[in-house]
């Protein structure tokens, strides 16, 4: 008796409160909030994307050393033309090392820069 009782007594409890029920999500709710978040994490690309381009050092570029011009040769070689002290100096840049390959002389201080194309001396292999 003890056991039936056990038993009958939660479901007629349960039968006779009642129970509130569990909020649905509509469609319009969910594809708001996929919206949302398509939005959000389209902002994140967007944001990073501006902030790759835009140069944010202060004053960069206006130190000793200036990386005029970079030419990739491969996925992990490049050419790099590079002015130190008003020198300009071509450096080829590998996984095996960095190599100065020739530099170029210097231009006199009147020179401007587009009238005169580098020529550039190779050193001496022997």
């Amino acid at each position: 008796m003890m056991r039936t009782a056990a038993v009958l007594l939660p479901a007629l409890l349960v039968g006779e409160t009642s129970v509130a029920a569990a909020p649905t999500v509509g469609m319009a709710d969910l594809s708001g909030v996929i919206l949302s978040l398509a939005l959000v994490v389209g902002f994140i690309f967007a944001a990073a994307w501006v902030v790759r381009r835009m140069p944010l050092g202060l004053g960069r570029g206006n130190g000793p050393l200036k990386v005029l011009a970079a030419l990739p040769l491969g996925p992990r070689e490049r050419l790099v033309l590079v002015e130190a002290r008003g020198e300009e100096l071509l450096i080829a840049v590998s996984p095996a090392g960095v190599f100065n390959v020739g530099a170029a002389p210097q231009r006199a201080a009147g020179a401007s820069a587009r009238s005169a194309e580098p020529t550039f001396v190779l050193p001496d292999p022997t």
